[in-house]
């Protein structure tokens, strides 16, 4: 009895396991392969120590994140002698990807503009390329350096309306040297040679206060 009793648990626990594993987005450029990691952002659990990974390996680092109506709440780093001017919140899951796939959805609320990034494999990560969106624009941009030494390119915007009180989804496709983005029906695409170094570490930022973020996955690229 005992033995059935436990099978039948392990049953329901794989049942639920499957029910939370999100179903791979459509995509363009690459096919989702290995789940790296998906979160709902939901539980406090899901941000550890400051610079320490949560449950599902996401590490809250610069700034303050927690869960507010059940969705990750990013507040900014205020200035200080570190950081004069203070710095966006940050969020990052440290990998060893090439190509990937990112989804997720993000509210803006009061916070001025969100991003989702990719760093490379440097020690310390240098910054590699990001997706921002504000109300009235999104545009991909490569980087690189860190610190004071970052420098940024824009490689194409477009305008848009988007409503900082809803829930938006988010794709990015990375494939080679070129990004796909998807935010809702919005779609923009950008290519630089510097996306073709690997990435260490993919995450998500927020200006201000009141930025929200929930069900964010990784997928490695199928080959």
């Amino acid at each position: 009895m005992k033995r059935v009793v436990l099978f039948l648990c392990l049953i329901s626990f794989a049942a639920v396991a499957y029910a939370d594993k999100p179903a791979p987005p459509e995509t363009q450029l690459v096919k989702p392969g290995e789940l790296i990691t998906f979160d709902k952002l939901d539980q406090d659990e899901a941000f550890g120590p400051k610079g320490k990974p949560g449950a599902n390996g996401w590490r809250a680092g610069i700034g303050e994140w927690s869960v507010v109506d059940g969705a990750g709440y990013a507040k900014e780093e205020g200035p200080s002698e570190k950081r004069p001017r203070g710095h966006e919140a940050v969020c990052e899951h440290i990998v060893d990807l090439g190509d990937l796939v990112l989804t997720g959805e993000f509210k803006l609320g009061p916070a001025p503009q969100v991003g989702f990034v990719c760093r490379d494999t440097h020690q310390p990560n240098h910054h590699l390329g990001r997706v921002l969106i504000t109300p009235s624009a999104i545009w991909i941009q490569k980087m690189s350096g860190i610190a004071k030494e970052t420098r940024r390119e824009e490689l194409k915007r477009i305008k848009v309306d988007i409503d900082p009180n809803t829930w938006h989804k988010v794709t990015v496709e990375v494939k080679g040297d070129r990004w796909l983005v998807r935010v809702d029906d919005h779609v923009l695409e950008g290519t630089h040679e510097r996306f073709l170094d690997r990435k260490g570490r993919v995450g998500f930022v927020a200006r201000g206060e009141g930025a929200q973020f929930r069900n964010v996955a990784i997928w490695k690229a199928a080959e």
